[in-house]
């Protein structure tokens, strides 16, 4: 494949905290073009569960988003901190303060771009199983209910639009692919708080 690489010519921050930052690139294109300046995102890595209990039910989370205006039903996960490097290590954290649950079986599905456009971070995957329920400890921040979800009913809201975040809806449906870690029938009907 020929490579179509852009060179940087110059970059600058016009905005950078904890959060996020937004750094302005001029660059030119292998066919010369210039684009300048090119705006790219740039967070922190997150990574994200797929969590299956013994029944097959999917742990989600249901909280308040404000960029959205509403709620939004979610995979647990979160943000890695600065010098974090253990995938697993940071979904077994976010997977027990979010909801309770510890995994005993943790797996690394998928490392993704959610918009590699823009956006400089990566998106990690890692699967739960053998989950043993506990006590939850969220961020002050975060306002969260803890809803159990059966593995079909959990793929009909990712594809109708039940869970509204996309890249949620991507990384459910990866991580349920090969029926996701769970032996024995599919589980249908409503979905069960926890």
């Amino acid at each position: 494949m020929r490579d179509r690489s852009w060179t940087v010519q110059r970059s600058l921050y016009a905005l950078r905290d904890r959060w996020i930052s937004v750094r302005a690139d001029d660059c030119t294109t292998a066919s010369g073009a210039t684009v300048a300046p090119y705006y790219v995102l740039e967070f922190p890595d997150f990574v994200h569960v797929v969590a299956l209990d013994e029944a097959g039910r999917v742990v989600l989370v249901r909280q308040y988003r404000h960029g959205h205006r509403g709620h939004s039903l979610e995979l647990p996960g979160g943000v890695m901190d600065p010098g974090e490097t253990d995938l697993l290590a940071v979904a077994a954290r976010e997977l027990r303060e979010e909801t309770g649950y510890v995994g005993t079986s943790l797996t690394h599905l998928a490392t993704l771009s959610v918009d590699p456009a823009r956006y400089a971070n990566r998106l990690h995957l890692v699967r739960a199983t053998g989950l043993a329920a506990g006590s939850a400890s969220p961020e002050p921040t975060e306002d969260i209910d803890v809803v159990l979800v059966p593995r079909d009913e959990a793929i009909r809201m990712a594809l109708s639009g039940g869970i509204v975040n996309a890249a949620h809806v991507g990384l459910l449906l990866i991580g349920l692919a090969d029926g996701g870690g769970v032996e024995g029938p599919s589980q249908s009907g409503a979905f069960a708080r926890a």
